[in-house]
């Protein structure tokens, strides 16, 4: 396993019009840790994850994630990374197979597979519709989704908020599991 980095922010700012949401922000996030980035809704966490991501460009300063860097290569990281937001778009109108099926068609051969494998421990009921499943049930069929291409990274943008404290902490717990085979979390929240 590599040293470098997983996650690299050197000084940077990111403002939209006169609300500064980064000012100069530096971090380096080592492979294999689940990483906390914590902070009262507002203070940019979420917009330092567009920027990770691609999604949005910095003003000023760099953004590398598994060492490309963010504004050239977005799209190659994106490809890389399993990301959950705060909340997930879901066709509600699939079961929980269904949308593993239809995801599939954008990885490699053993995605579906290797997302039915991760339902299955998760216990998500195969035949339900998404519309008729908890919230708690809700993010463990995304944090499936994003699981099942094997990522390096996962990025997951406050993935517990509206979770009862039994399944928040089943959530949580699951993490440290994903940094034993090597694989790095970012986990944003602003709850300790």
């Amino acid at each position: 396993m590599s040293l470098d980095p997983v996650i690299q922010f050197v000084d940077v700012s990111k403002s939209f019009g006169n609300q500064r949401a980064l000012d100069r922000v530096s971090l380096t996030v080592p492979p294999g840790v689940v990483f906390g980035l914590l902070g009262e809704n507002g203070a940019g966490k979420t917009t330092a994850i567009r920027i990770l991501l691609g999604l949005t460009e910095q003003d000023s300063g760099t953004a590398t994630a598994l060492g490309f860097d963010s504004i050239r290569d977005g799209v190659a990281i994106r490809r890389r990374v399993g990301y959950v937001s705060e909340r997930p778009m879901l066709y509600e109108w699939m079961t929980v197979d269904e949308i593993g099926w239809f995801a599939a068609g954008y990885y490699a051969a053993e995605y579906h597979a290797q997302y039915r494998e991760l339902a299955n421990r998760f216990e998500l009921p195969p035949d339900r519709r998404i519309r008729q499943l908890s919230k708690g049930m809700r993010s463990k069929v995304a944090l499936s989704l994003a699981l099942a291409h094997q990522p390096e990274l996962l990025v997951l943008d406050e993935p517990t908020s509206g979770l009862d404290a039994v399944v928040r902490r089943e959530f949580l717990e699951s993490m440290v599991d994903l940094t034993a085979d090597g694989r790095t979390v970012l986990l944003s929240s602003h709850q300790i």
